[in-house]
């Protein structure tokens, strides 16, 4: 206990010369502060001038390289003067596990001797902020105690994706989930070149694009916009498109001039989730972890693979291979996409896999070392983004599914708002036509209306009730 009463001691004093690298440059110039920052920040705030507050609890689980740490230190360092120094403890059950070999309920013991009170008897806001979560398999039990033994107490944590699955309905009737995604391409803009976004553009595109109730009504809302989108796209170097899709939805990855050196980062980052946030989960055996790498590589190559033809591949069992799927898609590398239609369809049609980033199927496509591999897979890597920013904005907040059209020549994805809209969506990095939107058109009767994602002009095939909406337009999402 002596050796766990100095770390937290030094932690009291250290931290926020330690914190300072996570949120400025090595000028001093402040990394911006991206959406979810905002969201947080409000729940820090209001309990602090309203300690009854009830919203004290808040977890940010994502895919590891997506900056939570990041995120953590700029809300610790922007309320640290105001709160005091013997009120904020932030550690890092990485190095608490990993370097101390103690646990963080030891650690919260040694912070209630050093401040000298119990959390029952506090009187005042004290802030616990706990980076990399899952390193300790009790985290959420010892949080929920925390929480239930003091109302003066707000928690922030973070960790995998996994952390997710670590968690019982006790932790989720208290704690509040932001989940962090990798960087869109405004965020991306914000880190290289602190170009900020035109205020509501953002909601108002995505508004127009999938909640109106004709491709023309679309069209037009998108129209109105167009000015502003060029007023943006106006002060932006186009060629940032490209590096975005290579690698600027991480977050670190912006601030790397050597591309290979990003690569090489993002290859030992795939390694620690599969090393140690998967095989933390039990499922796997040792040989089992090690099929996990050339699954992800045979996906970056094709997103649509059976779990049968996988299987054979790897010369694993069918339950092997399916497990080993179902665990990156819990663990958010994978977007898993089920074909559209009856349950006895998605059942006996592959599904598709998009990687939550595009960054970690460019790691992949890069191992071939063929100079024409990224003009070659730029589309994948767009329709990587489609899904993401789809997920983020329907599928993870329950307010819409993601399918695909199985049937050779139909749409790349098919998203269900509201368990009735039904909307088509084609993507590509070149000119559309949108026939394959066409083609599920006619297949699905009751489509709202298509949408083609494309290197087009914005225009409207009001014949089809189709919308094209320009890369211009849908990065800006």
């Amino acid at each position: 206990m002596e050796e766990i009463l100095k770390y937290v001691q030094n932690q009291l004093v250290q931290v926020p010369f330690r914190l300072r690298s996570y949120i400025q440059d090595e000028q001093g110039k402040k990394y911006p502060q991206r959406n979810i920052y905002i969201k947080v920040d409000k729940y820090l705030r209001d309990f602090l001038h309203n300690p009854e507050a009830r919203d004290r609890w808040i977890i940010i689980p994502g895919l590891r390289g997506v900056g939570k740490t990041t995120i953590l230190a700029q809300l610790f360092l922007n309320h640290y003067e105001e709160v005091g120094q013997q009120r904020m403890l932030y550690i890092s059950l990485d190095e608490v596990v990993n370097v101390l070999g103690s646990s963080l309920k030891d650690i919260l013991s040694a912070y209630e001797k050093t401040i000298g009170e119990s959390f029952e008897k506090i009187n005042k806001p004290l802030f616990i902020f706990i980076d990399e979560a899952q390193y300790d398999s009790k985290w959420a039990s010892v949080l929920k105690s925390v929480y239930d033994r003091s109302n003066k107490v707000f928690v922030v944590c973070s960790g995998s994706s996994a952390v997710s699955l670590q968690t019982n309905p006790d932790v989720i009737r208290r704690a509040i989930f932001e989940k962090l995604f990798p960087t869109n391409f405004c965020e991306f803009l914000m880190i290289k070149e602190s170009k900020y976004p035109i205020k509501n553009l953002k909601k108002n595109i995505k508004d127009a694009l999938f909640l109106s109730n004709s491709a023309k009504e679309a069209y037009d809302k998108l129209k109105n916009y167009e000015q502003s989108v060029f007023s943006f796209w106006s002060q932006v170097d186009r060629l940032y498109i490209d590096e975005y899709l290579k690698v600027g939805t991480l977050p670190f990855a912006v601030r790397i001039k050597d591309e290979v050196r990003v690569y090489q980062t993002i290859n030992l980052l795939l390694d620690k989730v599969i090393n140690q946030d998967v095989q933390g989960l039990g499922r796997f055996d040792p040989k089992t972890i090690s099929y996990i790498k050339r699954v992800l590589f045979l996906l970056a190559e094709s997103e649509v693979l059976s779990v049968q033809k996988l299987a054979k591949t790897l010369e694993i069992s069918v339950n092997t291979a399916s497990s080993i799927l179902e665990v990156l898609e819990y663990t958010e590398l994978l977007i898993r996409i089920m074909p559209y239609g009856s349950n006895a369809k998605k059942v006996r049609k592959p599904s598709k896999y998009q990687f939550m980033s595009s960054a970690m199927r460019s790691a992949f496509l890069s191992v071939a070392g063929n100079s024409q591999m990224f003009a070659q897979q730029k589309g994948r890597l767009m329709e990587d983004i489609v899904a993401m920013i789809i997920y983020r904005e329907f599928v993870a907040n329950s307010r819409g599914a993601l399918n695909y059209d199985s049937s050779k020549g139909g749409a790349d994805f098919i998203l269900t708002i509201a368990e009735k809209n039904i909307i088509p969506i084609e993507v590509g990095m070149g000119e559309k036509l949108g026939t394959q939107v066409r083609n599920t058109m006619k297949k699905v009767g009751s489509a709202k209306y298509g949408v083609v994602i494309c290197s087009n002009p914005l225009a409207l095939l009001e014949d089809a009730n189709v919308v094209k909406i320009p890369l211009d337009y849908f990065l800006l999402i």
